[in-house]
């Protein structure tokens, strides 16, 4: 019974260490060190200035965040500016989200500017990187009574919009994996505040070098995940099938409809000097809103007829826009690099430009499964 008495006694000690180190005379409590959550970076004079928001702990402060900033060449390089910013200390960077103004976006491998992060260990690679589209000033200084602190709610809202698929949720680490890869181009959330509220604007889509070309909106961001096929049963998309006049203050001629489990097949090739796509998706949706009179118990085979074309058409609207900037954010490189690698290799420079050359199929394929508990 001799190892009990040495696991008594190894017990006993790893406790008195504990004690020990909690007793030490240089240990931080809470309400004196500072933690930042979020980051933002942009540029301002043509010179990359950066923000920093940390919560502040101590009860007898009625302002729960501490905020700061500075002018500075590289992030590493602000680390002093930093801490003379703040009491205490700065205990790590462990950010929730990094948030990139658009000017910053306009500068070919800004991406760069985060190099720190992932070369210090100590920092996390799992921040939220969204764009912003404003004076940074005007988020960071941004203070709402009926919500969180900034970046809790910030990544909050990110997430549950990724979720939903209304807009992407792209971390530091995965940024850099759709850099690096020649084979898509990268796409990160975007924020506003509109009407005095932080709210999603949808998804920013970058060029290879990390450029922003465009945005999506919140449907076109769904279809996105679709056409990825990333997007989980759940997923809203409202579309016309009539061309009414319109004669109420909403649109009349909409419907609207949740999908459940997607399919979603890409087929690659190549023919006549130019990549080829065969997209097919199919899917049993459930109507949850429509005005216009239509009977769908005995036409829902035509509702769905309509559906699909619809939903057809703003997929191809929405490649053929990626297209006009020259952009892969579907991944289509993926296939092709899979399928057609010789010919992949030759074009894997300037992917997205090849990209803007390839013709795409798209078939949708949807059936009404529900249409609701009254007609």
């Amino acid at each position: 019974m001799r190892w009990i008495g040495k696991f008594i006694i190894s017990v006993v000690s790893c406790i008195l260490l504990v004690a020990l180190a909690g007793c030490a005379s240089d240990k931080t409590n809470l309400e004196d060190a500072t933690v930042p959550l979020a980051l933002g970076l942009d540029v301002k004079d043509k010179k990359l200035h950066y923000y920093i928001s940390a919560p502040v702990f101590s009860k007898d402060i009625q302002k729960k965040s501490r905020e700061g900033g500075g002018i500075a060449e590289g992030l590493r390089q602000s680390r002093n500016q930093q801490d003379a910013q703040f009491p205490g200390s700065l205990a790590g960077r462990n950010f929730q989200v990094i948030i990139v103004g658009k000017q910053l976006l306009q500068y070919k491998d800004w991406f760069k500017v985060l190099d720190v992060m992932f070369r210090d260990p100590r920092n996390t690679i799992t921040d939220r990187i969204i764009a912003f589209d404003g004076p940074m000033e005007d988020i960071f200084n941004f203070q709402a009574k009926d919500q969180p602190p900034l970046p809790l709610f910030i990544k909050a809202i990110v997430d549950s919009g990724s979720r939903s698929s209304a807009t992407v949720k792209t971390t530091a680490q995965e940024l850099h994996r759709q850099l690096y890869d020649r084979a898509m181009t990268p796409s990160i959330s975007e924020i506003k505040i509109e009407n005095n509220k932080i709210m999603l604007k949808g998804t920013t889509l970058l060029s290879r070098k990390g450029e922003y070309r465009t945005s999506l909106t919140y449907q076109e961001t769904s279809l996105l995940h679709i056409l990825r096929n990333e997007a989980k049963p759940g997923v809203s998309l409202t579309f016309p099938v009539d061309d009414l006049q319109q004669t109420m203050p909403f649109n009349i001629d909409k419907v609207s409809f949740s999908l459940g489990d997607i399919s979603v097949k890409t087929k690659s090739s190549h023919e006549n000097g130019r990549f080829q796509f065969n997209i097919k998706v199919k899917s049993i949706v459930s109507i949850t809103e429509k005005f216009l009179e239509f009977e769908l118990l005995g036409n829902s085979e035509e509702m769905a007829n309509k559906l699909s074309k619809e939903m057809k058409k703003s997929m191809e609207a929405l490649i053929r826009k990626c297209q006009s900037y020259n952009i892969d954010p579907f991944g289509y490189g993926f296939y092709a690099r899979a399928y057609q690698y010789p010919l992949y290799k030759e074009a894997q420079a300037d992917w997205g430009k090849e990209l803007s050359r390839a013709h795409f199929d798209v078939e949708v394929d949807l059936r009404i499964g529900s249409t609701g508990a009254v007609e």
